[in-house]
């Protein structure tokens, strides 16, 4: 039942613009694409587009998902305004039954935070299969406090990610609600 209000919280919050979508795509992300070569790139729950399109625009080939199809459609809107080339779908991150190959980014900015523990497994089986050798995910996530019961990844979480992939980048910060939050980069 949790799971579903959360999913019908998402749907309400993209018939206006939620708080999240800022247009403006992170210092994290434009440092990433300025010191690495353009490849293929998945952006997991990737709203109505912003990083998607800014990596197209920098010569990417990219993919973005996310399970709200009035997000995925205004994606679209402003991909075609812009006459950039992104494919959008609409999928759950965690099935992705109809991406395949290898992408050498996966990004997600709050995404794998907001899912239940049977949803992160999967999601990262998919990681798995759909990350490239040697390529990178680029995570932004809350982080959740022993005490908590909002959406976040606990430290355990963070070690289950750390034993799959290699950690190499790790910037703890708060969030403009002052929640606990983590920039991470990891390498498979």
């Amino acid at each position: 039942m949790k799971n579903i209000l959360k999913r019908f919280f998402f749907y309400l919050w993209y018939l206006r613009k939620p708080p999240w979508d800022t247009g403006v795509s992170p210092p994290e992300l434009i440092d990433f694409i300025a010191s690495n070569p353009p490849g293929r790139a998945l952006d997991l729950g990737c709203g109505t587009g912003t990083n998607a399109i800014t990596l197209a625009q920098n010569h990417w080939q990219v993919i973005g998902v996310d399970f709200v199809s009035n997000a995925i459609k205004q994606a679209h809107r402003r991909a075609q305004q812009d006459d950039i080339q992104v494919e959008f779908i609409v999928d759950d991150v965690t099935k992705l039954n109809a991406i395949n190959g290898d992408f050498d980014l996966v990004l997600d900015i709050g995404c794998l935070h907001n899912l239940a523990e049977y949803g992160k497994l999967k999601y990262l089986q998919n990681l798995k299969r759909l990350l490239a050798p040697h390529g990178t995910l680029l995570l932004y996530t809350f982080i959740k406090s022993a005490d908590s019961d909002k959406s976040g990844l606990s430290e355990e979480d963070l070690s289950t990610l750390a034993s799959q992939l290699t950690l190499i980048l790790r910037q703890d910060g708060k969030d403009r609600g002052k929640r606990s939050s983590a920039w991470l980069k990891y390498k498979n």
